[in-house]
């Protein structure tokens, strides 16, 4: 079990409690220790950061400045993407084709 608390200078923004529960498998009997170097690799690997328990304090700044989950969006014309100019302008064509049929033109 871990209880985490969220400050804000002296005052308590929030507290929540977590529980783990461990099941009977047999990835989890091969190592009872941290892999440390395989944690360090991933980081390494992936842009991250591994912590030890004593630079935990520099969790909440890395954090803040990551940027992780920051999408960009990009805007297309539609002269762009062929596949979708192409489809309006066959739509645009069927439709004055088929009104010509008609003798709506």
């Amino acid at each position: 079990m871990a209880e985490v608390v969220v400050r804000q200078g002296q005052q308590e923004a929030g507290r929540d409690v977590l529980v783990f529960r461990r099941e009977e498998g047999v990835a989890e009997n091969f190592r009872i220790t941290q892999n440390r170097e395989l944690l360090e690799k991933l980081a390494e690997q992936t842009g991250g950061h591994y912590y030890t328990a004593n630079r935990t304090s520099r969790l909440v700044e890395d954090i803040a400045y990551s940027e992780a989950g920051i999408t960009t969006r990009e805007t297309k014309d539609l002269w762009d993407m062929p596949v979708l100019f192409l489809a309006a302008l066959l739509l645009r064509a069927s439709e004055w084709m088929l009104r010509r049929k008609w003798g709506a033109v």
